[in-house]
């Protein structure tokens, strides 16, 4: 795995800011028509989480539709893990390479939840921007 590919807060906050509005750009695009601000939890070389907040379009917050975003994994192949905030039972998206549907209980591979397909195509899109090769 390589070390440091994802920017770190202390070491440079403005690839830190460059790769949040990636995010948020991303989801906007993929889960209309909700804003999106992502606020981080942890920012180490090879790996980041944190939680993506989501409002409507009067700019409230809907904190049930909210996501937690993990992105780990190497520069060339980065993985990303997305999950729902409000309920740890409810199925999480593993994204590397293809979409896997895990669980959230039991970890164990599952079908596609019917509002999973947004969930997918924000996990390729983001994905997409991060890989480096």
């Amino acid at each position: 795995m390589v070390s440091h590919w994802l920017p770190a807060s202390e070491r440079d906050p403005e690839g830190c800011e460059l790769l949040t509005q990636s995010i948020c750009r991303a989801a906007d695009l993929s889960l209309p028509p909700y804003r999106h601000a992502f606020v981080p939890s942890e920012q180490l070389g090879d790996s980041w989480i944190g939680r993506l907040e989501v409002r409507d379009s009067d700019g409230q917050r809907q904190p049930a539709l909210d996501l937690e975003l993990e992105i780990y994994g190497a520069a060339a192949d980065p993985s990303l893990q997305l999950s729902w905030c409000d309920d740890d039972s409810r199925p999480l998206l593993w994204q590397g390479r293809h979409p896997v549907w895990m669980d959230g209980t039991s970890g164990q591979s599952c079908a596609r939840p019917d509002d999973g397909v947004p969930l997918e195509t924000l996990a390729r899109r983001l994905r997409a921007e991060l890989v480096q090769g």
